[in-house]
C-alpha cells in the first residue's frame, strides 16, 4: 500500500551545495584517513593504498547507481527506500535494519576515535566518557535546522581539508620509498615483526575497512525532500562529494606509507596514524593536526546523526513500529523542520554502541556497506526493468555492466570477510545477523499486520510537469 504526503514536513530550504557540503562531511575524510584507514593498514601494511584507490573505483561505479535512484525517488529515507521500492519490502526492511544499527555505529566509531588524537594533547584523556559528550553534542544540534548544521559542517570542513594537506604535506617531506614499489609489492608486518608480503585474504578483508573509509557520498539521497530542485541537483552532489572525498583522502595515505620509517613498525602499531604524525612533525605539529582531525570527526558525527535522524523519521512515517513510537519518530519540528525525536533516539544507540571494540565497529559498518551496495546495485537493475527509476534525470551509465561489477565485488567482499577468523568475520556474521532480524520483522510482524505502507512525498510544487508514471506495486506487499 502507498500513502500520499500528509501531516508534518520536512522543511524544503537547502541548496544543493549545501547538500553537497553535509555529504562530503558524512563521507568524513578524516574519520577515513584516521579511523578506518588505521585499520586498513593494521590489516594489509602498504596495500592500504591500493585498497584505498580501488574503492575510489568502485565508488565512481556506486556513485551512479545512488544517482539514478536517488533521483527517481528524492526520498528522506535514503538506502532503505531505494532498495525497497525495486527489491521489494522484505529487502527494504533488511537494509533499514542496516541504517538504523549502521548510523549509531558510525556515532560510536567516530566518538571512540577521537579521544586517540587528544591523547597527543591530552595524555590522560578518557575515551568512553569523552566519545559520550560528543554524541549528546551531536545529538542535540543534529535536531536543529538542517540549514543551520550545512553552515556549521562548512565551517568544520575546511578545517578538516587543512588537516589532509598537512599529513599529505608530512609524508611528502620525508619521502623514504618508491611509490611504485609499495603499490606493486604491498608488505605487512609478520608475525616475528618483520616485513612480509601482503596476503591475499588480507587484501579482501581490508577492501571491506577501505570502502568504509570512503563510505558517505550516497547519504545525499537521505536530503531529498530538504534540498530545492533535488531531482536534478542529486548528480552532482553524490559525485562532487565522492570525488573532493577521494582527493582528500588518497594524498594523506600515500604520505604515511611512503613517509614512514619502518613500515613493519606502522602497520604492527596500535595507532599508526599518531605514531607516523609524532615521527615526521615532532610534538607540536602532531599536536595541532591532532586537534584539527578531532575536530573534523566531531564535525561528521553531526552529519551522521542529520542522516540517521532522517532514516528514523522515514520509517516511523510508514508506521513501521508500535503506533505510539510511529507518533514519536515522525514529529518535525515547529521551528527548525527536522526531525528532533528521531535524531535524538539515533543518539541514544550510539551511546550503547561505544562499548563495542573499535576495530569490531569498522568491521560491521564495512560489512554493512558492501552488502549495500550490492542491494543498490540490484535495485538499479530492477528498477529499469519495472520503470521506477524511469523519472530519473541522472540515468547511469555501463548499464547493466557497472551494477554487475558492484554485485560481483560486494559478494568477493564478503566471501573474504567470512574466511577471516578475526574482527572480519565476527563484524559480517553481526551485519548479516542484523539484516536477517529485518527481514524477520517484515514478515512475521509487519506484513501480518497489514498497517505499514510506503510514503510518497509530494513533489516540490515550483518543480517543473513530468509525465505522469504508473506507480509499480512493490513485490511482496499483501
Amino acid at each position: 500500500m502507498v500513502t500520499k504526503a500528509g501531516g508534518q514536513k520536512l522543511k524544503r530550504e537547502m541548496s544543493g551545495f549545501g547538500g553537497m557540503v553535509i555529504t562530503l562531511t558524512n563521507l568524513s575524510p578524516s574519520i577515513g584517513v584516521f579511523v578506518a584507514v588505521p585499520v586498513v593498514i593494521q590489516q594489509s601494511g602498504s596495500f592500504a593504498i591500493v585498497a584505498c584507490a580501488l574503492a575510489v573505483l568502485l565508488g565512481l561505479v556506486v556513485a551512479g547507481v545512488y544517482a539514478e535512484l536517488g533521483s527517481a525517488i528524492p526520498h528522506a529515507g535514503g538506502d532503505y527506500v531505494l532498495i525497497g521500492l525495486t527489491l521489494g519490502p522484505t529487502a527494504r526492511f533488511a537494509n533499514l535494519s542496516t541504517g538504523l544499527v549502521g548510523l549509531p555505529v558510525a556515532l560510536a566509531l567516530s566518538g571512540l576515535g577521537i579521544s586517540d588524537f587528544l591523547k597527543v594533547v591530552w595524555p590522560g584523556v578518557p575515551v568512553v566518557p569523552t566519545a559520550l559528550v560528543c554524541i549528546v553534542i551531536v545529538t542535540v544540534l543534529g535536531a536543529l535546522s538542517v540549514r543551520l548544521n550545512a553552515w556549521i559542517t562548512g565551517a568544520f570542513l575546511v578545517l578538516e581539508i587543512l588537516a589532509m594537506i598537512a599529513t599529505a604535506a608530512l609524508g611528502a617531506g620525508h619521502w623514504r620509498r618508491d611509490l611504485a614499489d609499495v603499490v606493486l609489492h604491498p608488505v605487512m608486518a609478520g608475525p616475528a615483526g618483520a616485513l612480509q608480503a601482503t596476503p591475499l585474504l588480507a587484501m579482501g578483508v581490508a577492501g571491506a575497512a577501505a570502502l568504509y573509509a570512503l563510505n558517505g557520498y550516497g547519504g545525499a539521497v537521505s536530503f531529498g525532500e530538504e534540498v530545492v530542485g533535488a531531482r536534478s541537483k542529486m548528480i552532482w552532489m553524490i559525485y562532487g562529494a565522492l570525488v573532493l572525498g577521494a582527493a582528500t583522502i588518497i594524498p594523506p595515505v600515500i604520505g604515511v606509507i611512503v613517509g614512514a620509517r619502518d613500515l613493519a613498525r606502522l602497520s604492527a602499531s596500535a595507532t599508526p596514524l599518531q605514531d607516523f604524525l609524532l615521527e615526521a612533525g615532532g610534538p607540536w605539529v602532531a599536536g595541532v593536526i591532532s586537534v584539527s582531525v578531532a575536530l573534523a570527526i566531531f564535525n561528521a558525527m553531526i552529519a551522521i546523526a542529520l542522516i540517521g535522524g532522517r532514516v528514523l523519521y522515514s520509517a516511523a512515517r510508514e508506521n513501521a513500529w508500535t503506533p505510539r513510537l510511529n507518533r514519536t519518530f515522525r514529529r518535525v519540528h515547529a521551528r527548525f523542520g527536522s526531525p528532533w525525536a528521531a535524531t535524538l533516539a539515533i543518539g541514544a544507540g550510539g551511546l550503547l554502541l561505544c562499548l563495542l571494540p573499535l576495530p569490531v565497529l569498522v568491521m560491521i559498518n564495512g560489512s554493512f556497506v558492501s552488502i549495500s551496495y550490492g542491494l543498490l546495485a540490484a535495485g538499479v537493475i530492477a528498477g529499469r526493468r519495472s520503470g521506477v527509476t524511469s523519472r530519473s534525470q541522472a540515468r547511469m551509465p555501463l548499464h547493466p555492466i557497472g551494477p554487475a561489477i558492484v554485485i560481483l565485488v560486494a559478494a568477493g567482499l564478503v566471501a573474504a570477510g567470512l574466511a577471516d577468523r578475526g574482527a572480519g568475520r565476527i563484524g559480517l556474521l553481526i551485519a548479516l545477523g542484523v539484516m536477517a532480524a529485518g527481514a524477520l520483522y517484515y514478515q512475521l510482524v509487519l506484513r501480518r499486520s497489514g498497517l505499514w505502507a510506503h510514503h510518497d512525498p509530494e513533489e516540490e510544487e515550483d518543480a517543473a510537469p513530468t509525465p505522469a508514471v504508473e506507480l509499480i506495486p512493490e513485490p511482496g506487499l499483501p
